[in-house]
């Protein structure tokens, strides 16, 4: 099942990132129909239709009559202005993430990413899902100092929002 992260509009054509087996890139000219998926179907597919329902629901960010050159950037910029959406998709990613990661790199990167987010929301309530993504990352990556920094910064978050008052 595809799940869109976010779309971007720019004149005719949008701009979207899925999450199917991995992330993939999708670009859809709505004059034409035409459309580009980075998916092995490059395009015609589900993820390209996921993005077609999602914009015809209205879920996206116009950006004008111009492309951007980095749709993602730009969804970004959007999504910051709405901290607790930007923790879900960041959620959608770090969970997608840990399923095909084999380095942790990203997986680290969406980790930290969501940890702030969820002290910039005070979304306690993301502790415990956030806690099981750091034993699992754990559990493949025990040897690395990285994983040591991340649960460091995980029981920072973690201790800072339940001293602070409601």
């Amino acid at each position: 099942m595809a799940r869109v992260l976010w779309v971007v509009k720019a004149g005719d054509r949008l701009y979207s990132k899925v999450l199917g087996e991995y992330p993939y890139y999708v670009e859809v000219d709505l004059s034409t129909g035409e459309s580009l998926c980075t998916c092995p179907l490059g395009g015609n597919c589900p993820h390209v239709s996921a993005v077609v329902e999602t914009y015809e629901k209205g879920l996206y960010f116009d950006a004008g009559s111009e492309g951007p050159l980095n749709p993602e950037s730009l969804a970004w910029a959007y999504l910051s202005e709405v901290p607790r959406l930007a923790l879900e998709v960041t959620l959608a990613e770090l969970f997608n993430s840990l399923r095909r990661d084999e380095s942790g790199s990203e997986t680290a990167m969406l980790f930290l990413r969501a940890l702030r987010l969820v002290r910039e929301t005070k979304a306690e309530e993301y502790l415990h899902p956030l806690g099981e993504a750091l034993d699992e990352l754990s559990a493949v990556f025990h040897d690395y100092p990285l994983v040591s920094r991340l649960r460091e910064a995980y029981e920072g978050v973690k201790n800072a929002l339940q001293k602070e008052p409601l």
